[in-house]
């Protein structure tokens, strides 16, 4: 039958702590003992078939008690293929290839990473067939007692010897502010002054990437085929549902040891107890310091062969005008605080008007909301995507 999991998996300091612990445990139950814990090398990344800049992460897990993981910088981290690929530090513990390229078939590609005198490499790994994904579908069910609407994946249904795959997915939704504002409140001269908007502060858009990583193995099928594979669900009162929704998904096609490494990943962060007797008494990656094999290191390197997929879909087209439609600002208290709180306030930028009551033959009253009521840029950006579709 087909295997499919979905992996949720937790990147903080506790799960590094607790993986950098079980890569040589033995079965039998262990204390954790913080205090005599080592630190453990943690590397993140592949190559595919795009042809893009491609990254390696590299950081330190700590003991639990400690601030973690920490950025790994000043390595030198470079990928070796048809030809040498440099990778630069971008950002504290990315490394950013100098070139653009793409993995091409046939070839070999190893990591290289060199630091604190240490030397670092991965098994040689090659690309693998591609496969494409057929469609992304929504509907609105009931899942797990919760109503709204379920992504989920269909593959081209074509003969293929690829059996592993990996998904990841990035959402964009448009959405509104609470309320619909045409003035705004300025200080000039020490006095409130009720002026026309200058930007956009309604209409946003906003992008979240997947955090969870979910893997299929059709491995034991006649038929190659990954379908209705549920990538995500979203609740009716989430407020991605709000005005329209996109979402964009990767499947990566990867190597049984990949698969195998993300899968065991899943059963030490599901498990109650990660040092019980089911636990295996080894687990490793493909990374392996060249002159201390023993040394623990957290980690896979992999080249995969990447397939694309968007889909859009609207409000409407699942719910119907009575249902109530949310909003990412929850709290929105209308409030006319005195002359100098009201003054602070909107010099700092954290609130925005609502409203102006006139006083006879006095000051006016000035009401406001907090900024993200009606300014939708303290959600998102209020340019619209350039793959945006109405």
């Amino acid at each position: 039958m087909k295997v499919i999991k979905r992996i949720t998996i937790n990147k903080k300091l506790l799960l590094l702590f607790l993986l950098s612990i079980a890569v040589f445990s033995c079965v039998e139950e262990i204390p954790i003992e913080p205090e005599t814990f080592e630190e453990a090398i943690v590397i993140e990344g592949s190559i595919t078939n795009e042809e893009k800049q491609h990254q390696i992460k590299l950081s330190k897990a700590f003991k639990i008690d400690t601030t973690g993981p920490n950025p790994l910088s000043g390595a030198s981290v470079t990928v070796a293929g048809d030809r040498e690929y440099i990778f630069e530090e971008s950002e504290p513990g990315i490394y950013t290839s100098t070139k653009i390229f793409s993995a091409q078939p046939g070839v070999e590609y190893q990591l290289s990473i060199q630091t604190n005198g240490e030397e670092y490499k991965s098994e040689p790994m090659q690309l693998l067939n591609n496969r494409e994904i057929a469609s992304i579908n929504a509907n609105r069910i009931t899942y797990k007692g919760d109503d709204g609407v379920a992504i989920t994946l269909n593959q081209e249904s074509t003969q293929s010897d690829a059996n592993y795959y990996r998904y990841e997915y990035s959402e964009t939704f448009k959405f509104n502010s609470r309320f619909f504002k045409t003035s705004d409140l300025v200080i000039r001269d020490g006095i409130p002054v009720e002026v026309p908007k200058t930007k956009e502060e309604y209409t946003c858009y906003r992008t979240e990437e997947s955090q969870d990583i979910i893997l299929a193995n059709t491995n034991s099928l006649s038929e190659d085929n990954v379908n209705n594979l549920l990538l995500t669900f979203i609740n009716a009162d989430d407020p991605k549902l709000a005005r329209r929704y996109s979402v964009l998904v990767k499947q990566y096609v990867i190597s049984r040891g990949a698969y195998n490494y993300y899968a065991t990943l899943e059963e030490l962060s599901g498990s109650d107890n990660i040092f019980s007797q089911s636990q295996p008494g080894y687990f490793s990656g493909n990374i392996e310091n060249i002159n201390n094999p023993d040394e623990k290191i957290i980690g896979f390197f992999d080249v995969s062969s990447v397939s694309t997929k968007r889909t859009f879909f609207s409000y409407e087209d699942f719910f119907d005008s009575e249902h109530s439609n949310p909003y990412l600002a929850s709290y929105c208290p209308i409030e006319s605080p005195d002359l100098p709180h009201l003054i602070e306030l909107v010099e700092n930028r954290n609130v925005r008007w609502f409203s102006t009551v006139p006083v006879p033959f006095g000051t006016p009253v000035f009401e406001i909301v907090p900024a993200s009521c009606v300014d939708c840029t303290v959600f998102g950006s209020n340019e619209v995507p350039d793959f945006w579709e109405e």
